[in-house]
């Protein structure tokens, strides 16, 4: 199904496969889930991704597909797989594609939504483990360790991720220990109770309004490399993110809280 910026719709015919252990120790039959694939000139990484997804696909499973403005093919790869597809008309960010599938979510009343990415450095294999801490452990945030395991980062971007972990932990006393990972599931309580609006920071927004009020968890992954093209995430513009990302969800919140606990009173 394609779903337009103006509603327009095209069916495509579903053709179901089952992975046996996803469904042996969990009882998915009532759960709703979703799997958000923000993709912006995917095509030559995202059939791969979709073909490894689908041993672990069920019917009441969901696989969202926000293509954000792409010139590729994309569309034309994703249709080939039982897929929903979000479209924008122009390319708007990977931010911007994450929070039109998490409202896609919210409005369709999804129990869990997992966001992975559509260049195939998220395992798909990981995804029944997402769905466990939610399922069995009652976990609202899931959250992807890639340190776990070996990974061939840049010193400086993991030297950057590990001051994040800290900085999270001085914040909110709970440990992140790969705080810029996308590879994420939430549950229906945080996507019910929450709004998300940073195109080019959700990552880090999803941390600040999540990790003060819900049960955290976090699962060891191995992060694959990009198959085909490159990353556009550079440090310095990073670093630039994180900390109007703590202005904007920290301080302004603190400030309003304090506002609003004792001028207002004020006022009364």
């Amino acid at each position: 199904m394609i779903i337009t910026e103006t509603n327009q719709t095209e069916k495509i015919q579903k053709s179901y496969n089952y992975k046996q252990e996803l469904n042996t120790d969990l009882k998915l039959s009532n759960i709703k889930i979703a799997l958000v694939l923000p993709a912006f000139n995917e095509e030559k990484n995202i059939g791969y991704v979709l073909s490894n997804i689908f041993p672990f696909y069920s019917e009441n499973m969901d696989i969202i597909v926000v293509d954000d403005g792409s010139s590729d093919k994309t569309v034309k790869v994703a249709k080939n797989y039982d897929t929903l597809i979000l479209y924008h008309q122009e390319n708007k960010g990977n931010g911007a594609a994450t929070i039109t599938g998490l409202n896609f979510c919210k409005n369709n009343d999804y129990d869990l939504t997992i966001i992975l990415d559509a260049d195939g450095q998220h395992d798909p294999n990981f995804i029944p483990l997402f769905i466990k801490k939610i399922v069995n452990d009652k976990a609202d945030f899931v959250i992807g360790n890639r340190f776990n395991y070996y990974y061939d980062m840049n010193p400086v971007k993991k030297i950057c991720s590990k001051l994040l972990t800290v900085f999270y932990f001085f914040l909110y006393g709970k440990k992140i220990s790969d705080p810029s990972n996308g590879y994420r599931a939430l549950s229906k309580k945080i996507l019910q109770e929450n709004s998300f609006e940073s195109y080019y920071s959700i990552t880090q927004e999803m941390l600040f309004k999540v990790l003060p009020k819900y049960k955290c968890k976090e699962i060891p992954i191995k992060l694959k490399s990009r198959r085909e093209g490159k990353s556009f995430i550079k440090i310095k513009k990073y670093f630039g993110i994180i900390i109007s990302s703590f202005l904007k969800f920290y301080i302004l919140e603190k400030l309003d809280k304090f506002y609003n606990t004792f001028f207002k009173k004020s006022e009364k």
